[in-house]
């Protein structure tokens, strides 16, 4: 309930949860576009080629590319859903003061590889830029596709951010996981 009134209230925690909202609703109505484009297009690419045999020459570059912003933009939405796979055997034996100590060093760990990623990803991105380089069939800028691992990179940084985050205000951890006897 409190959460409920912190977003109608204008607080900087219901700021946040709007926030956390509409990106979570933009990053979900890309990929679904991306994916439901893509298959149309090869649906239709493949009548077009069976049938009339007159392919588009395009179509499976252009859905290739969208694969790759749809990798990225839903590795954020797996990270902020914790749709990840991860091996929980560790966590699952510790105390509850000790599994978030390691979730945290996990989420700092992560957060450092998103960081270093998003670097030499943009820098990359920016120097296919500068050489012009262009897709082979549809001539498209080809830093477009590239575009998407700085951007991924940054959105799943920002997700785990919001994962410390979660991690640093759960006031009862142990309910984080369901602990096991390792002895059965």
């Amino acid at each position: 309930m409190a959460q409920e009134g912190d977003a109608a209230s204008g607080s900087p925690r219901g700021l946040l949860a709007r926030l956390d909202r509409a990106l979570g609703w933009a990053e979900s109505f890309l990929i679904g576009a991306a994916l439901a484009f893509s298959s149309a297009l090869l649906f239709v690419n493949v009548v077009l080629r069976y049938v009339f045999l007159s392919p588009l020459n395009w179509a499976e570059e252009a859905t290739l590319y969208l694969m790759v912003w749809i990798v990225f933009i839903g590795g954020s939405i797996a990270i902020r859903t914790r749709g990840h796979m991860a091996i929980d055997l560790l966590p699952l034996a510790l105390s509850p003061a000790n599994r978030r100590r390691l979730a945290l060093a996990v989420a700092l760990a992560t957060l450092a590889f998103f960081a270093v990623f998003f670097w030499y990803s943009l820098e990359h991105t920016l120097r296919v830029r500068s050489i012009d380089q262009l897709t082979p069939v549809m001539q498209a800028p080809m830093w477009l596709t590239y575009l998407a691992m700085p951007v991924g990179s940054f959105l799943m940084g920002l997700r785990t951010i919001q994962s410390i985050v979660r991690t640093l205000s759960e006031e009862d951890f142990s309910q984080a996981s369901v602990p096991i006897d390792l002895h059965d």
